[in-house]
């Protein structure tokens, strides 16, 4: 007896079957922490709601974004301006990668928040310990792609351009930076994804510090702990954990539309 075949869905239950399961999952959630009492440790979706009605109507979420965006747009700048330079210099020089490898790699292998004390220590509890952090996190997955890169550069166009004349500033701008830019983009968009990670670690830390000095907010991070200690509101919390990640997901899907727009026949 041959087993019937599992039909398809109807095409048009392909859009509103995934809602449809949310949905249910969420008054499931709704009713389970009602029915416990759990209301002030538990995170209501309602209350979720509501947060986000409130706090984006009184421009809250936009201000810290703007302070958090600003910090990681600077310091992904300043690991870009460090990081693709040193990655082509390690890529086309063999002895410099021979003598930066291990000091990179002993770099690379410490956590971007762990050296948030000792930022925190230089630089003090304002934006600049943070900035420390986000340009560190992006540095090295700038330094590590670009160098791959350019050691995928056939070096007999190297070696072609040379011939012809081509000066070190023409082989780089025609040769080196052409052929290693899709990997590059592929750098960037670790980079701000671990830029963007590490500023709202940093400003949880450094937001305990603000919180307790009695300073005003300047980031995502130090809006949520002040959320946490001062105001005590879980539902707020989940709101924001929900704008970190769709900011992440904007900010990779504007690096993807800029790649195809720059880079047309790079592999997307």
């Amino acid at each position: 007896m041959s087993l019937q075949a599992t039909r398809p869905l109807p095409p048009g239950t392909r859009g509103w079957l995934p809602l449809l399961v949310l949905a249910v999952l969420l008054v499931f959630w709704e009713a389970a922490v009602r029915l416990a009492a759990a209301q002030g440790l538990v995170p209501l979706p309602s209350g979720v709601v509501r947060s986000a009605v409130t706090l984006s109507s009184n421009g809250v979420i936009f201000e810290a974004m703007s302070g958090s965006l600003t910090r990681v747009l600077i310091g992904f700048v300043v690991g870009a301006l460090i990081g693709v330079p040193l990655g082509l210099l390690i890529g086309v020089v063999p002895a410099m990668d021979r003598a930066l490898r291990p000091v990179l790699d002993a770099l690379r292998s410490i956590a971007p928040i762990a050296w948030i004390p000792m930022a925190i220590l230089w630089l003090g509890v304002r934006g600049d310990a943070a900035l420390f952090v986000v340009a560190y996190a992006a540095v090295f997955p700038f330094i590590v792609n670009t160098a791959q890169a350019a050691r995928q550069i056939d070096r007999r166009l190297l070696s072609a351009a040379r011939a012809l004349g081509a000066g070190p500033w023409v082989v780089l701008r025609s040769v080196l930076l052409p052929g290693s830019m899709p990997t590059i983009f592929t750098g960037a968009r670790i980079a701000l994804a671990f830029a963007w990670a590490s500023i709202v670690a940093a400003e949880l830390a450094i937001g305990i510090k603000i919180q307790g000095q009695g300073r005003s907010v300047a980031g995502i991070g130090q809006l949520m702990v002040e959320t946490l200690y001062v105001q005590r509101d879980v539902d707020a919390l989940v709101f924001y954990m929900l704008a970190i990640g769709l900011v992440s997901l904007l900010i990779d899907s504007g690096l993807r539309w800029l790649q195809r727009r720059l880079l047309p026949w790079s592999p997307h």
